[in-house]
């Protein structure tokens, strides 16, 4: 059979479709959805204290709705880019990171009221009818009474998601075009609706899509039209928006300055690891216990620790609920971030301890091995020294010369060590001609290139991956592949003048000694050849070049790259912003 017949019997013939897509006959497969398919159904509590009802299918019709999804995602269309819910690679940190700018000045967030209930049977079955997929009656039909219960889509069925995004295309399509034409930033993640405006004043919001006077929200008609056109609804209760002065917040992710949470999220969780640590799990969980059962009147619903019901109808357990709070600060502040790293530390730490009681079961959180400390800082930082011989010729003679230098290197983001660019060149003099070498060229030979780490004493051998020297930056890696004993992580936002910072590297290197970690103070911040810089307090002598300028939490602010003499010059290091931004670049390329 043609692909061509068997696409043709797939989209018209409903016998060959059940058999082919779901593995089974019609006769088989009419007692599961007629005259009712099967689901059950329980009650969460939304946050607003009302109830949402969701509508789990039983494992017999759930197994082939999975089959039907695959079987649609194979011939739909992808999703309209502003989309960031149910979608592959999506999330709501993507969704987040597409308003999180300096220059965003307002975010409107609206709500699609009863998202799920207002699709119903028939939108579904025209759907199915129409393009990309084009079945037959027959078949959208059946397939339409796979996906909807009681007439409706069901929040519970793996199939709604999918097929909320595709009933929505259109819909998205406008309001792209309704944000683009006033240069904002349109997203949706499920029902949540997000614009940004690069504005300054609240005035000059277009009022086809909102009007605020810094007291009263409406909603724009067009934006309003455009909704209901599609046959949703706006949750005018779920209306809002936030300016720059205050928290901007898209799906629970705060925007200000980069993707975070709000301070009473990690505050709530320290809370709870302190009352663990002191108290021991037992006390700790009874209080806790106490806390979401009995909250008392003059807590409202949004601002108790747990407010959803589980399957069981029960609350978790205080071990659970830090679980889940601790993995989705990583994901929204990243796996190497400090504060993710320090909380998730001491959980498994207390979780390790509880263990001796054998019915304590848990699960323990990934954590990366970050600098955290001066201790750790140690075993970040390598001494990188190449050698070699030089053979050139200088007027008319040929000679050979040693070569080589000696820097400071440091692990970080797991992406391989980083130093500076004039670490891998050498210069000298010979029958009174100048010469520059790397350590790359072919005129070098013998050549060693190695990363000593003096506190473990362990000496590696290292190759360059890449180097810019108008950034002065270089990225190296090890040629056994091992993984780093630790990495230094970036700081989420640039140092302020006059605070103070930790030099970490080695000046005139000798065995025997660890790297110094001088204290430094930030004289300023300041842009030179389209780069920015720090000048710092301390003294960048030889060999320090490339080591790290770290801030009280250990992470990088910046790479010490250009030292003063006594008669000129300033102790300059790069901003940790420019090497983030040149290993993005680097990525993007694929040469990391």
């Amino acid at each position: 059979m043609s692909i061509a017949t068997h696409e043709y019997l797939i989209r018209n013939d409903l016998g060959y479709m059940t058999q082919q897509v779901l593995d089974l006959s019609y006769s088989d497969l009419h007692p599961l959805i007629y005259p009712h398919p099967k689901y059950k159904a329980f009650v969460i509590t939304k946050k607003n204290g009302s109830p949402r009802v969701i509508q789990e299918p039983y494992k017999n019709l759930k197994d082939i709705q999975y089959k039907v999804l695959n079987f649609l995602s194979e011939r739909s269309n992808k999703v309209k880019p502003c989309v960031h819910g149910f979608s592959k690679g999506k999330s709501i940190l993507t969704n987040a990171k597409m308003h999180c700018s300096p220059k965003t000045g307002f975010i409107l967030n609206v709500d699609i009221e009863n998202f799920f209930p207002s699709i119903t049977f028939y939108r579904v079955r025209g759907l199915f009818q129409s393009k990309p997929f084009e079945f037959s009656y027959e078949i959208s039909t059946v397939l339409a009474h796979l996906c909807t219960f009681n007439g409706r889509l069901p929040q519970g069925a793996p199939t709604s998601p999918f097929i909320s995004n595709l009933i929505c295309r259109s819909m998205d399509g406008e309001l792209m075009k309704l944000a683009h034409t006033h240069r904002a930033m349109y997203t949706r993640y499920a029902d949540d609706i997000t614009f940004s405006f690069t504005l300054r004043s609240s005035a000059r919001l277009p009022s086809s899509i909102c009007k605020y006077d810094g007291g009263q929200l409406l909603v724009g008609h067009e934006l309003n039209s455009i909704v209901e056109k599609h046959s949703f609804k706006l949750n005018s209760s779920k209306t809002r928006i936030d300016s720059k002065d205050n928290r901007l917040s898209v799906t629970g992710v705060v925007v200000n300055e980069f993707p975070n949470v709000a301070r009473r999220y990690i505050d709530e969780i320290r809370g709870a690891l302190h009352a663990w640590d002191a108290y021991g799990y037992s006390m700790a969980q009874a209080g806790w216990r106490k806390k979401i059962l009995f909250p008392g009147t003059s807590i409202g619903s949004e601002r108790r620790p747990w407010r959803r019901q589980t399957l069981t109808g029960k609350p978790p357990e205080l071990k659970n609920f830090l679980w889940g709070k601790l993995l989705h600060l990583r994901m929204i502040r990243s796996r190497d971030d400090p504060i993710y790293t320090r909380l998730a530390d001491k959980y498994n730490f207390l979780c390790k301890s509880e263990s001796k009681n054998m019915s304590f079961q848990h699960s323990l959180l990934p954590v990366e091995p970050i600098v955290r400390n001066a201790q750790d800082a140690d075993r970040g930082v390598f001494v990188i020294e190449w050698s070699g011989d030089y053979q050139g010729t200088a007027n008319g003679s040929s000679f050979s010369e040693p070569v080589g230098m000696q820097a400071t290197a440091f692990a970080y983001k797991n992406v391989g060590l980083i130093t500076c660019a004039h670490a891998l060149f050498c210069e000298g003099m010979i029958n009174g001609a100048s010469y520059e070498v790397d350590v790359m060229s072919s005129n070098v030979f013998n050549k060693n290139l190695s990363a000593f780490n003096p506190a473990t004493g362990r000496t590696r051998q290292v190759k360059v991956v890449h180097y810019d020297r108008h950034r002065d930056l270089a990225i190296l890696k090890f040629t056994d592949s091992m993984p780093f004993e630790k990495y230094f992580s970036g700081a989420d936002k640039p140092i302020n003048r006059n605070e103070q910072a930790t030099l970490v590297g080695f000046p005139n290197w000798s065995p025997g000694r660890l790297a110094n970690q001088l204290i430094v103070s930030i004289v300023m911040l300041f842009n030179t050849l389209g780069f920015k810089k720090i000048e710092i307090s301390g003294n960048i002598r030889k060999g320090i070049s490339g080591g790290p300028l770290v801030d009280n939490l250990y992470r990088v602010v910046g790479i010490a790259q250009t030292g003063s003499t006594q008669a000129s010059g300033n102790d300059e290091c790069l901003c940790v912003s420019e090497l983030d931004n040149w290993i993005d670049s680097l990525l993007k390329q694929g040469i990391l």
